[in-house]
């Protein structure tokens, strides 16, 4: 094996035999990073074909969250397929390979060493601090994620990537004058492109502004008629306003061009939310089990629990619900050719589901027994998704127990879920704490993704003629 490419000071090497296979990758990055996933990844499965050792385009095709339309058990095959070819590569594809894979395999402490050791080395590699950014902010690290994008803009001003995903931690801590300021720059640096559209209609939608959401999705499909994440975000943003009838024919549509089984398997589960927000239970039972099904025959284990998990959350029975608690566990559970970092967040937010609705009920025995494996699992795997997810469920113990002060050092860990806002008012409101109870409500009023938690807990906090009606807001 040779370097491909001669070594710059601060960059990371690309270590491969094949010249044409070295530019395939560099191709498929900047797709990448414009949202073409799946051309990106064309390129690099036609660069590890030109190269079977090439293990930075193997490790890639194994990255977690670059992908939504990764099938898992390519990413297990590909992840192993880069450490095979580990003891070919420089000492920094080396730590790459170490970052991605014992990420993926739940080992958390060591990914994150490899990582930041990465970063240390190579802190002019503008591709490296992108994606060390996403994967920051798929653990829901927000603040420093935009750090790690700010570094990426400063070793190129010109990069855009930073800013598309910059703009969407900005919008998610509701700091929307930053996020259109970062969606301004975007949009000027890729004018042809059709994400920059998609993003900011995104970010719109979060703000409640509906209408100028559509017409920006619709802009990003004249842009780009194959771009079905746009199609998505219609059908999301019908959802959000309250024709659910139209979100479904709209999902119908983005279902159809689904890239994989597991992107399917996601939108569909999006659908059959449509049910729930009409309080139409037995066909959101209908849709979600269809879901359950799917995935079960294309072994998405992680899919078929969500399907399971989410069926509990509106089930006015709480032994059905619970049922359904214990058959999403017994799934994630058997044996998948799956990365078990996934496998391992969803249980802890099945287990956090448990809590939540045994704290409810005032199973206290029961809330207790899940609170505690998800400290353990928490305290073990040190991953940021489990940590919430434990924080969550014991807010909600601490909140049925009525110990409010407590409950809140908990809660206020995981304010970025719904449920867990919803026990901060109650605690808020129990402490005498009523002008924080009254901002965490207005919060709750004005939030807007399309989520199951947003379907069954912020119309609470709406006006009744627009909760009943329609989702519009400002």
């Amino acid at each position: 094996m040779t370097a491909a490419r001669a070594e710059q000071p601060g960059v990371l090497p690309i270590t491969t035999k094949s010249k044409q296979a070295r530019d395939l990758y560099l191709r498929g990055m900047v797709k990448l990073e414009n949202l073409h996933a799946e051309a990106a990844f064309q390129d690099f499965h036609k660069a590890v074909q030109l190269d079977p050792d090439f293990a930075l385009a193997h490790i890639i095709i194994s990255f977690p969250t670059v992908d939504p339309t990764a099938e898992p058990s390519e990413q297990v095959a590909a992840r192993d397929r880069a450490k095979a070819a580990k003891s070919k590569v420089s000492k920094g594809e080396q730590l790459f390979i170490d970052w991605v894979s014992e990420s993926s395999e739940g080992h958390m402490i060591p990914a994150i060493q490899a990582m930041n050791e990465l970063l240390e080395q190579y802190p002019k590699d503008k591709h490296l601090l992108w994606l060390a950014g996403v994967w920051v902010e798929n653990q829901q690290e927000m603040s420093r994620a935009i750090q790690i994008f700010e570094r990426a803009m400063q070793v190129d001003p010109k990069f855009a990537a930073p800013l598309n995903e910059g703009a969407y931690c900005y919008a998610r801590q509701r700091m929307f004058d930053k996020a259109f300021d970062a969606m301004k720059r975007y949009t000027a640096l890729l004018p042809n492109e059709p994400n920059p559209h998609d993003t900011y209609a995104e970010i719109l939608r979060m703000a409640g502004k509906f209408d100028e959401a559509l017409a920006e999705y619709r802009t990003s499909l004249k842009v780009d008629p194959g771009f079905v994440e746009s199609q998505l975000g219609v059908a999301d943003t019908y959802a959000l306003m309250g024709e659910e009838a139209r979100a479904r024919s709209e999902y119908a549509i983005a279902i159809s061009h689904a890239r994989s089984k597991m992107q399917a398997a996601q939108w569909g589960l999006n659908s059959a939310i449509t049910y729930v927000r009409e309080h139409d239970y037995k066909r959101a039972d209908d849709a979600f089990r269809a879901v359950a099904h799917q995935a079960h025959e294309s072994d998405l284990p992680v899919a078929e629990a969500e399907a399971y998990r989410m069926m509990s959350a509106y089930q006015p029975d709480s032994p059905a619900a619970l049922q359904l608690l214990q058959q999403a566990e017994q799934v994630l559970m058997e044996k998948h050719n799956v990365p078990p970092a996934a496998l391992q967040q969803e249980l802890a937010v099945v287990l956090r589901e448990r809590a939540l609705r045994a704290a409810h009920d005032g199973n206290l025995s029961l809330a207790g027994v899940a609170v505690a494996k998800l400290s353990q699992m928490s305290e073990s795997s040190h991953d940021q998704l489990i940590a919430l997810a434990y924080h969550g469920a014991a807010g909600a113990l601490l909140v049925a127990q009525g110990k409010y002060e407590d409950a809140l050092s908990q809660l206020e860990e995981d304010d970025r879920n719904l449920n867990s806002l919803k026990l901060m008012v109650i605690a808020n409101q129990n402490s005498g704490h009523s002008d924080t109870a009254d901002q965490i409500s207005k919060k709750l009023a004005n939030w807007n993704e399309p989520t199951l938690e947003h379907a069954l807990v912020t119309p609470e906090f709406r006006p009744k003629e627009t909760a009943g009606s329609s989702f519009r807001r400002m």
